[in-house]
């Protein structure tokens, strides 16, 4: 904290002065690329070598920008503090990072956030989906407890960005008069939600088609804490979980607003508008990438709950930038599907070739 009488016995004029002086040094480190290395350093909560992790590391001179290299006593490899995180190998400064997580607080689409931080929208889009990758680890810390609302959320697959040789169908076959599919279609990724009485929420890619008792034991498994109430609809894959994991379940039927203890799925129901709506701002979201979007949309819940509007894009971007989530470019245009598309479209007599 600043002492405030240090200040108190300066005149207007010298405190004018020494404010512009500050604003000039806030430029300067501001328009850096080793300022979120910096950033990295003091957000990181463990020091370690980001190759094995170990611990036994010792510093190693500096780079030419003045940023502090580490080695490895046991894998010998070399490192910095930015190594494997966000801003991994990248030449954009402190300033412009700061302005992208303002844009992604707003939600904006990639060709405005590119121009308005005045880069590549190729750039842009890298940028993002870096954010989704190391926001994966905020899901995997999540644990509901409590008095927990369950509820899947279906989304039909959307084969966007999908190379015409790794299409898994033609266009699709015409229905018939009155031939229409009711019900939940193969064809439709099943999304696992949860949130808890603290304001938790989960969102996970499962499959496709219903969900089944394998599918819950297999997200919620480790989720949920023992003893907790588990609120539902009346589907019976939820029962067999509820009894292996000493849950108390308390069903909703469909058509009614709560059962005879109470109890009601609004919340969960309220979170899977919220993400429709999401969705929505960003005009088809590929199933290819939808669990980072999923997981963008929880963590930025949390930001809601928790911290005032202005301050959420330094909290976002001081969060991110202290993971060690790296991906390569390549990977992230090259990312598989969270679910067997061809499998879910095998009724329509093809699979990818390397010939087409």
């Amino acid at each position: 904290m600043i002492d405030k009488t240090l200040f108190e016995n300066m005149l207007p004029d010298e405190l004018q002065t020494f404010m512009d002086f500050l604003k000039s040094i806030l430029t300067d480190i501001s328009s850096k690329s080793s300022t979120t290395t910096k950033l990295a350093n003091r957000q990181k909560v463990n020091h370690c070598c980001p190759y094995c992790f170990s611990s036994y590391i010792v510093k190693d001179g500096h780079s030419k920008s003045g940023v502090q290299r580490y080695r490895c006593k046991d894998c010998k490899k070399r490192f910095n503090d930015a190594t494997d995180t966000l801003c991994s190998n990248s030449k954009l400064s402190y300033e412009v990072w700061l302005h992208f997580f303002e844009c992604m607080i707003d939600k904006l689409s990639l060709r405005k956030t590119a121009v308005k931080l005045n880069i590549n929208k190729n750039t842009t889009f890298a940028m993002r989906h870096k954010v989704l990758n190391a926001l994966k680890i905020f899901r995997e810390k999540i644990v509901l407890s409590g008095k927990i609302q369950a509820d899947e959320l279906y989304k039909s697959i959307n084969l966007k960005g999908t190379r015409p040789k790794n299409m898994p169908r033609f266009s699709k076959p015409r229905q018939t008069k009155g031939g229409s599919k009711r019900g939940i279609s193969d064809h439709q990724v099943c999304i696992a939600s949860a949130t808890d009485e603290w304001d938790n929420i989960y969102f996970e890619i499962v499959g496709v088609g219903p969900i089944t008792t394998e599918m819950i034991e297999k997200t919620f498994s480790t989720v949920i804490k023992p003893g907790s109430t588990l609120i539902t609809d009346c589907k019976s894959s939820y029962e067999k979980f509820a009894y292996n994991h000493n849950l108390k379940l308390q069903q909703v039927k469909s058509g009614t607003y709560q059962n005879l203890a109470g109890y009601n799925l609004a919340e969960i129901n309220g979170l899977h508008s919220n993400v429709e709506n999401f969705l929505q701002s960003f005009v088809g979201v590929s199933t290819k990438h939808l669990q980072g979007y999923l997981d963008w949309f929880s963590y930025q819940k949390y930001l809601t709950y928790t911290v005032e509007l202005l301050k959420q894009p330094q909290v976002m971007m001081n969060y991110v930038i202290g993971q060690i989530a790296s991906i390569n470019i390549a990977d992230i245009y090259s990312k598989d599907f969270p679910v067997d598309i061809c499998d879910a479209y095998s009724h329509y007599h093809f699979s990818p070739s390397t010939d087409i």
